[in-house]
């Protein structure tokens, strides 16, 4: 007796061990680096630090990660949105082409950073213990920086928002109620005019409070996230020059089906 091929198919995807995890996170990410922001018709290629500007540690970051399994293909989301809001003194001029703040002024500064990831990975290790995988995937972030002297009633900003397709890696080690991950993936490319820089780095261990060992119903988890972006584009009269660094723990819970 033969069997229909939907009943094949069906039975295909029972075996692959199909699964599903949705992640809520709350965190802090901690900032560093530098920007310049420079008018290209002076010349002129300083930066500011960051952090001498006023851009201050966001301790409260939501952020968000899902993960799909099928066989040995595995996907990864993830988005999170953080602020960086504070005063500071400039340690170099920033200009737009038309307003200038010079160096040594006082400044309220703000800087948001909305950053996504969706990457899939290949294993190549097969077994439940260990995960190893190679993959790709792209990157995006949305990065609003500005600068505001109340004493000259002058504001100077920059805004980037970049697609970064990136290659990526992926490791784990699953010990049945408890398992950690690392997902790493970067790239340096030229897009739309501007050339970035990415390396987003996300260390993951979970331990599993409900559910069967081999099925992550329900999970805490504890992790750490480093994102490295380096930016370089001109915008009208005005030349974008960033390094900068987002890294912190966080915590979360793991709800998987």
């Amino acid at each position: 007796m033969s069997m229909h091929p939907r009943v094949l198919a069906l039975a295909f995807l029972a075996a692959s061990c199909t699964s599903v995890s949705v992640i809520p996170r709350y965190g802090r990410l901690d900032i560093g680096g530098h920007i310049g922001m420079n008018s290209t018709s002076s010349g002129a290629s300083g930066t500011n630090d960051l952090k001498d500007a006023g851009l201050v540690d966001d301790t409260s970051v939501p952020s968000g990660r899902v993960d799909l399994e099928l066989g040995g293909t595995h996907t990864t989301f993830e988005l999170s949105d953080s602020s960086h809001d504070g005063s500071g003194r400039l340690t170099a001029d920033v200009s737009d082409g038309t307003t200038t703040i010079p160096a040594g002024t006082a400044v309220d500064s703000k800087l948001g950073l909305v950053l996504g990831e969706a990457i899939v990975t290949w294993d190549f290790v097969p077994g439940d213990l260990v995960e190893a995988g190679l993959g790709i995937g792209v990157s995006g972030f949305d990065v609003d920086t500005r600068f505001t002297a109340p004493s000259l009633s002058a504001s100077v900003g920059a805004h980037a928002f970049l697609p970064v397709p990136i290659v990526a890696g992926r490791a784990g080690l699953d010990f049945g109620r408890f398992d950690v991950s690392a997902l790493l993936g970067g790239m340096d490319v030229h897009v739309d005019g501007k050339d970035a820089t990415v390396v987003d780095l996300d260390v993951m261990a979970r331990l599993k409070i409900i559910g069967a060992v081999g099925k992550r119903i329900g999970a805490i988890v504890l992790g750490y996230r480093y994102t490295d972006m380096k930016l370089d584009y001109s915008d009208s009269d005005k030349k974008v020059d960033a390094d900068m660094r987002f890294s912190g723990p966080y915590i979360g819970l793991s709800v998987g089906f």
